[in-house]
């Protein structure tokens, strides 16, 4: 990828996160990028449509290379490079102070049901971000009660984080997603089977 079409992903992607897609132009994208023109705009991008399809494959690259290698870790055991995962999304909203929340869950709520390109790309961002989570899991499966519904409980630690993320947000207290993650951390625990107890001689 070219640096400048890289400068103008980034320039894109943070006024998206803060003004919104629909709020978001060309001409903001040209000035904020430092680009001389539109002439050089539609040299990397048809539309201002290709450029956000682009901002969320570009986001996700960048989540999944930093924000999800702590899960590839095969030197931690699974259910601890969970956790360490979980710490490490409230640490990123504490020193962004609970300002712009996930760049998907953003987008989802502004543009899922107004467009179905967003909606479809958004889709398999969430898909490919519960694949992730399952992998892990299925590596702690030997640890999980019989019961545990891997796939479920995939998309339900990706919708509790969400949530903690828009509530963090809204208060602008991230106190509100730590207790939350220390909650999700909790019931993740206790899908731990069951360690059977010492016998006693």
């Amino acid at each position: 990828m070219s640096d400048r079409r890289t400068k103008i992903l980034e320039a894109a992607a943070d006024l998206i996160c803060r003004n919104g897609f629909q709020q978001t132009s060309v001409d903001d994208v040209i000035r904020e990028s430092g680009l001389c023109g539109k002439a050089h705009f539609y040299h990397y991008f048809k539309s201002k449509e290709e450029l956000g399809y682009a901002v969320v494959q570009h986001r996700f690259e960048q989540f999944a290379e930093e924000g999800l290698a702590i899960l590839r870790d095969p030197m931690i055991d699974p259910l601890e490079r969970l956790e360490r995962f979980i710490d490490a999304e409230v640490a990123d909203q504490a020193e962004q102070e609970c300002r712009g929340g996930c760049p998907f869950g953003n987008l989802a709520m502004e543009m899922a049901d107004a467009h179905e390109g967003f909606r479809k790309r958004l889709a398999t961002v969430f898909e490919r971000w519960s694949g992730q989570l399952q992998s892990v899991l299925w590596e702690a499966r030997p640890q999980l009660r019989d019961d545990v519904d891997i796939a479920r409980m995939a998309r339900f630690i990706i919708a509790t984080l969400e949530g903690a993320l828009m509530m963090s947000r809204v208060t602008r207290d991230v106190t509100h997603m730590e207790a939350i993650a220390g909650d999700l951390k909790r019931f993740i625990a206790a899908q731990r089977r069951e360690t059977p107890a010492a016998s006693v001689s």
